[in-house]
């Protein structure tokens, strides 16, 4: 498996997603899943379950506050 270059972890196109998937996060895991994303597919899953995981942790403070 090839190694992955700093530069391509911190692109524009990529600092943009992580920016949307912590301050909009149904719009950043849209980015992350896109067809034309450079994600890999384990990146993906982990994106998914990370922004899962801080969906429901917003919503258990939201409601049970």
């Amino acid at each position: 498996m090839k190694e992955r270059e700093m530069s391509d972890v911190f692109s524009k196109e990529r600092i943009i997603t992580y920016l949307w998937l912590i301050f909009f996060p149904p719009c950043g895991l849209f980015r992350v899943w896109k067809k034309e994303s450079a994600f890999h597919r384990s990146e993906k899953w982990v994106w998914t379950m990370i922004e899962i995981a801080y969906i429901v942790y917003f919503l258990q403070m939201t409601i049970f506050a």
